[in-house]
């Protein structure tokens, strides 16, 4: 009976263990031994021959390479350190009693279900220098007098810049859902008698937060900065659909640059070593995570 259970639950998460290696497994091993091969189209007649590290060697050299490295990890920052800031208050704001509650956690979920690229495209409108409504309330309380070019201005402040912090934005817009829900899941599982004690102890609303909700809630926070990270070291559809890397490579982040790489310069080699690049990092954060959770385990 034991032996007629497992095979039958096996069979059930079959198809899903099939789809996870037919579309995420090989996909990944299939660029992974195209980063060690010469794999230009440009150059398909002389066949794919093995070179080794050069490729790695070869992408390490460029500029354009170490620039979109520095761009990923300054947008991971931004967008980790905002959004799990903002959602932290706003879950704080919606476990609280008040009339419309219902509705704020209902509207909250709206960035969450809007498609990156639709997200991307309305965020094109709204930061359009001559039609931003951004710049519009800023002319009108005379705090500019030149509309401020959000996606276009060249300018940087060594490695920040006006584009880079629009399309951080955008991404911070995006999961700020994601990461309130979860939050708001985590306050909603604190006991109250804990408020209530350290209340009676004299500790006041910060105390509280300070001593009582952040222990509680630190846990999740963990898993959505493991998370976050994840997803923003691979991060692609916004920048590429908003900024396409610009203006002089300064929201180039090296999920962009691949693809460039790969599909605009046929270079499907280095665009394989960069993304393999990504992949090692991204795992060292993983393993990172889950030795940490094994060992408070």
């Amino acid at each position: 009976m034991m032996r007629r259970r497992n095979l039958f639950c096996y069979l059930m998460v079959m198809p899903a263990i099939l789809m996870v290696l037919l579309l995420g497994v090989y996909p990944m091993l299939a660029s992974i031994r195209m980063s060690f091969l010469q794999y230009d189209l440009l150059r398909m007649r002389d066949g794919t021959p093995f070179v080794g590290f050069k490729n790695f060697q070869d992408i390490f050299a460029d500029p354009r390479f170490r620039m979109a490295i520095l761009n990923t990890f300054l947008f991971t920052i931004i967008v980790i350190s905002t959004v799990i800031f903002l959602g932290l208050m706003i879950a704080q704001l919606l476990n609280m009693e008040f009339r419309g509650r219902g509705f704020l956690r209902t509207l909250i979920l709206v960035p969450w279900v809007t498609p990156p690229v639709v997200a991307a495209m309305i965020w094109m409108w709204i930061f359009n220098p001559e039609r931003s409504p951004i710049n519009q309330i800023l002319r009108a309380a005379g705090l500019i007098q030149v509309n401020i070019r959000w996606l276009t201005d060249a300018s940087s402040f060594g490695p920040f810049s006006i584009p880079m912090f629009a399309v951080s934005s955008v991404r911070v817009w995006n999961g700020l859902a994601f990461v309130t829900i979860m939050i708001l899941a985590s306050l909603q599982s604190i006991p109250h008698e804990l408020y209530e004690a350290a209340q009676i102890d004299g500790a006041g609303a910060l105390a509280r937060f300070r001593y009582v909700t952040l222990p509680m809630v630190r846990p999740v926070i963990a898993i959505l900065v493991t998370l976050l990270s994840l997803s923003a070291m691979g991060h692609f559809e916004v920048n590429y659909v908003m900024t396409g890397g610009g203006p002089r490579d300064l929201t180039n982040i090296v999920g962009v640059l691949a693809y460039q790489r790969a599909f605009t310069h046929y270079r499907f080699d280095q665009g394989a070593a960069m993304t393999t690049v990504i992949l090692l990092i991204t795992a060292t954060i993983a393993t990172f995570y889950i030795r940490s959770r094994f060992r408070e385990s």
